[in-house]
């Protein structure tokens, strides 16, 4: 078996916080709101693991500074990075562990655009896939990089209606946050919300790959209705849609909703629990649960 970075319901553990994971699951099997200061708690602890990740290293030094981010050793996951990169010039020939790296280093870039559909053009400017795609093959396969198909009909097996575009994310929140060079203060003060929305996505498309090792995205007219993932539970196809914040409203949920009624829909936000209008409002650090 692949050994995944910690996903936030094992680094809770990891940091001692298995009562709060208790009453998260608790919420989620009743739908019912968690306490307001139980929810900010954990709200909280989802943003120092946004800042943190599920890297051993990176959550050790986390727990040694008292659980402070404001003191975690922003170094670790830049190292981690540098000798990931490292190996993979062990393992490739030259040219092919360059466009590697190159491709790693593109993901923030890849993942701020609004329509985050893979291009190759941000990779290198003159790049084209076939010249890329056997590096890229190499990052999905050592599970670097996580692969997001685009489906153009949402209906089971998702598999067989994949058409030709893709998102990457990265593997780890740490990572992520190290590569694109976002300070913790900017999560922690709540600046820089933009970004957040893109790595609230990668959080949640991180969680749903350990549990799947797949996953999908709905997507029509280039992109105009985009749902973030499609999920199969029990043969129904369920749509979920990911924001960073409180704001919750999504015009591409309402039309996927209309156009192919599905039997619920789930939306990851920093909201409290609830079920409304059909549609499970799920907190970001319970997405483990689904």
């Amino acid at each position: 078996d692949y050994l995944y970075p910690m996903d936030f319901e094992e680094f809770l553990i990891a940091i001692d916080e298995k009562k709060l994971l208790e009453i998260i699951e608790q919420s989620y099997k009743t739908m019912k709101p968690l306490i307001d200061s139980l929810h900010d708690k954990a709200i909280k602890l989802y943003y120092d693991y946004l800042c943190i990740g599920g890297m051993p290293a990176s959550v050790l030094d986390y727990i040694q500074k008292g659980k402070n981010v404001m003191k975690f050793n922003n170094d670790i996951n830049g190292m981690i990075i540098t000798s990931y990169l490292a190996d993979m010039a062990k393992y490739t020939v030259n040219i092919e562990s360059i466009r590697n790296a190159k491709i790693y280093n593109s993901i923030p870039a890849q993942l701020g655009k609004e329509n985050k559909k893979f291009k190759y053009s941000l990779v290198e400017k003159s790049a084209r896939a076939r010249e890329y795609e056997s590096s890229l093959d190499w990052l999905i396969s050592s599970n670097m990089i996580i692969e997001c198909n685009s489906v153009k009909i949402p209906q089971s097996p998702l598999k067989a209606y994949i058409d030709e575009n893709f998102k990457i994310y990265l593997s780890d929140m740490g990572l992520l946050r190290s590569l694109a060079k976002i300070s913790v203060n900017e999560i922690i003060s709540n600046k820089n919300m933009l970004y957040k929305g893109v790595l609230a996505e990668n959080y949640v498309a991180e969680i749903l790959y350990a549990k799947n090792r797949e996953i999908f995205y709905w997507q029509i007219n280039s992109g105009m209705y985009e749902v973030d993932f499609l999920i199969n539970i029990d043969g129904d196809i369920i749509p979920i849609e990911v924001k960073a914040s409180d704001n919750v409203t999504s015009k591409s949920l309402n039309y996927y909703i209309d156009r192919y009624k599905p039997k619920y829909s789930i939306r990851i936000s920093s909201k409290n629990f609830g079920f409304n209008n059909n549609i499970k409002s799920i907190p970001l650090y319970a997405a483990h649960l689904i």
